[in-house]
């Protein structure tokens, strides 16, 4: 008799996991709001969405950017780190239950964190739907593309995220404010007849891991904002990969021969190796005229647009620093980071911001 009441209980207990995780468990709701996600699926979402996940690289931080990190039920296991903007000012977010692995998290874990809606990026409408199927829960397709050749489709993640959250205007609010600052960034970079452009290149940025010097960004959004003139622009476009990175021989690099070296702070360390006296890169005409400069590492589980700004900013001021005489670059950081971000105390203000600037001779 003891043995059945065990087998009894076990029995139940085995049920309700199972129960928890499965379709027919959750409540049906008839109310609800049908959109079309970026994948083009058509989905119907609760009308009110009280708890919500970001799955895959970026969505967490999209989330946050629309001033939703109240509603986050769980993280990727990655998000406990708490290296990113978003981490540190909203560390709350670093408290939540784990909801399985990077890049997708883990179907029953999901279940257990209870969201009424999941945002997913990189993904296929098949593992959507898959994931939707699975756990009886809405999935909703977003995506963090380029800001300097794709920022459309980064506002119709916006968008989308705040008519499902019925946040509409902060997602007018941050598109306004975007396309405000890049609008004065051209403004203030407008070549005339007497503009002697000066050729540019970034090297070490972060792409899964950091690179060193030969790592780079043909379409990267800070030269777009400041029609500066980027040697890496000539890359053949099927070279160019937004997931993998792009990759120069520093041979090209050397016939390319930049008047000003930007670095991603990410790779500073495997590019000072690159540039030392001891390499041919030495010679550089950025190298002999004191003219390299450390840029925020923007690439980190996807883009930290903020940073992005941020790094276009303080590139209008290197490269024409009498139009840019009024900008304070930390005031400036500060005013970008709480709009995309919200209230952070100064100290981590500080701390993300720590290392834009110029580099000395001496430090390689």
């Amino acid at each position: 008799m003891k043995n059945n009441k065990y087998f009894i209980l076990f029995y139940f207990l085995i049920s309700i996991l199972f129960l928890d995780c499965h379709p027919s468990s959750r409540p049906v709701r008839d109310e609800g709001l049908v959109i079309h996600d970026l994948l083009g699926r058509k989905i119907k979402v609760p009308d009110g969405v009280d708890r919500i996940i970001g799955l895959r690289a970026g969505a967490l931080r999209l989330l946050v950017y629309m001033d939703a990190s109240d509603l986050v039920a769980g993280v990727e296991e990655t998000e406990k780190l708490g290296t990113r903007p978003y981490s540190l000012a909203h560390p709350g977010l670093l408290e939540l239950p784990v909801i399985g692995p990077t890049m997708g998290g883990d179907a029953e874990l999901i279940c257990k964190a209870r969201p009424d809606v999941i945002f997913i990026t990189y993904t296929t409408a098949g593992d959507a739907d898959a994931l939707q199927k699975k756990t009886g829960i809405p999935v909703v397709a977003v995506e963090c593309p380029e800001l300097g050749i794709a920022r459309d489709t980064l506002y119709a993640s916006f968008r989308l995220i705040g008519k499902v959250l019925h946040k509409e205007n902060r997602a007018d609010s941050l598109i306004s404010y975007i396309e405000n600052s890049i609008s004065e960034l051209n403004t203030r970079t407008l070549p005339t007849e007497n503009t002697k452009k000066q050729k540019v290149y970034i090297g070490g940025v972060s792409y899964s891991g950091i690179h060193g010097i030969n790592s780079t960004q043909p379409f990267f959004p800070p030269f777009i904002f400041v029609n500066a003139d980027n040697v890496a622009s000539s890359i053949d476009n099927r070279l160019f990969s937004h997931v993998k990175g792009t990759y120069v021989d520093k041979e090209q690099l050397l016939l390319w021969n930049p008047d000003i070296l930007f670095i991603d702070l990410s790779g500073w360390e495997l590019v000072k190796q690159d540039l030392s006296k001891n390499s041919p890169l030495h010679n550089l005409l950025a190298i002999k005229n004191d003219a390299v400069h450390l840029l925020l590492p923007y690439n980190n589980y996807a883009i930290n647009y903020e940073l992005v700004l941020v790094n276009s900013w303080y590139v209008g001021k290197v490269l024409y620093p009498e139009n840019f005489s009024d900008i304070d670059m930390q005031k400036k950081a500060e005013e970008i980071l709480h709009r995309f971000l919200g209230e952070m105390n100064s100290e981590d203000m500080l701390s993300l911001t720590a290392g834009l600037g110029p580099v000395a001779k001496n430090d390689f």
